[in-house]
């Protein structure tokens, strides 16, 4: 499906808040490299448009405590270490950068990585050796579906967020069957999150439940600790993984777990041992991020209370996933005009329009809005409004 953008005024394309490049045009063409389609003219009378898209869901990425912890890395010291840190790359600041992702979640280690893309590989990398069967959500992300395939363990799926599902395929599985169990805790391209006490309660004690919690850590739960904070989970049996380039607004991943599992995994996964460690400046940044979300507890509230807020207004549709308890809203238009319509309606109350195309979509592409906690209410307010003027409601 192609969605005409707006036309361009003589000025050229708008200044958009929280950019400082130049916007890409949309490309949405079969064998033509994904683009988000973003609008080339701004709303009359206005000069900025507002983001409502990407993951940046704290506004941390241009935080003044974790940049200067940032700068203060780089200008001392080497850039990067040069070598992977199963042999001569480790450093007291990826250390110190595990220690403290750990401590936060309330977990007894946690093993950096490059980036969260590689923290999924590593999982299942370092656990090929200890499970039988990977058992995954169908809508998990793509690193968790690359990890499961790399693993050379069988993969099986069951439907997304069916815990009934899950125990059917659980009981088909040999008795001395030991499960990965493998989801997203919230779903990053709709939202949404995955029953994981129901998931965590059908998996049997020799299993692991494995939670991709990139679009959870930072974003729900009471104090950002992520999705199993909302259901109260503390077990042996849980791993998760995560990227810091989301609501923490630095880059680089993790994964969490239990001490010897992560040793397993420092021992095992290709991933990690096979990876050049991540420049000292991102590992000081890490660091700095995970303390400013502990100390900031206010910030993960108004995330929340906007999620609330936005969700109470949105118009009850077939075409709006969303879900209270997360900042991501999609919107898969019926058609063209609807979402022709959208857009439109969506500049022209200042916002840039969220079109996307991404691995798990709607091929043709969908609306996929990130709420942060950095927007006001008025703002969230007048972006439902839009969307309602886009469904002629």
């Amino acid at each position: 499906m192609k969605i005409p953008n707006p036309q361009r005024t003589a000025r050229g394309r708008p200044k958009v808040a929280g950019l400082r490049t130049p916007l890409p045009t949309l490309r949405d063409r079969p064998g033509r490299p994904e683009q988000t389609a973003l609008p080339q003219a701004s709303a009359a009378g206005q000069s900025e448009q507002i983001v409502i898209s990407g993951c940046d869901y704290l506004g941390l990425s241009e935080d003044p405590v974790i940049r200067k912890a940032w700068l203060e890395a780089s200008a001392s010291g080497p850039l990067q270490t040069g070598a992977s840190r199963a042999t001569t790359g480790d450093h007291s600041l990826y250390r110190r950068a595990e220690t403290a992702i750990a401590d936060f979640l309330n977990e007894p280690a946690a093993v950096l990585t490059a980036t969260g893309y590689l923290a999924s590989l590593a999982v299942a990398q370092g656990l090929r050796d200890q499970a039988t069967h990977v058992v995954m959500d169908e809508s998990a992300h793509s690193c968790v579906q690359d990890g499961a395939r790399l693993s050379g363990l069988p993969v099986i799926p069951f439907a997304s967020g069916d815990a009934r599902a899950l125990r059917s395929v659980l009981r088909g599985l040999p008795p001395s069957a030991r499960p990965l169990v493998a989801t997203d805790g919230v779903y990053g391209i709709r939202g949404g999150m995955a029953p994981l006490a129901d998931y965590l309660q059908a998996i049997p004690a020799s299993g692991w439940l494995w939670v991709d919690d990139a679009h959870g850590l930072g974003s729900v739960g009471q104090t950002g600790r992520g999705s199993p904070e909302v259901f109260g989970l503390q077990d042996s049996r849980l791993i998760r993984s995560v990227t810091f380039s989301k609501a923490m607004g630095v880059a680089g991943g993790a994964v969490i777990g239990e001490a010897s599992l992560m040793e397993h995994i420092r021992n095992r996964a290709g991933a990690y041992r096979g990876s050049s460690a991540l420049p000292l400046a991102i590992a000081a940044a890490i660091t700095a991020a995970v303390v400013r979300v502990h100390r900031l507890p206010g910030r993960v509230r108004r995330l929340q209370e906007l999620a609330r807020r936005f969700s109470i207004a949105l118009p009850t549709r077939p075409e709006i996933l969303n879900d209270p308890r997360t900042p991501v809203t999609a919107i898969h238009p019926r058609d063209a005009a609807q979402a022709q319509r959208l857009t439109e309606a969506l500049t022209q109350a200042g916002f840039v329009p969220p079109w996307i195309r991404y691995p798990g979509g709607p091929g043709g592409g969908f609306f996929r809005i990130a709420l942060k906690a950095t927007h006001s209410r008025s703002q969230v307010d007048r972006l439902s409004r839009a969307i309602r003027a886009g469904f002629n409601e």
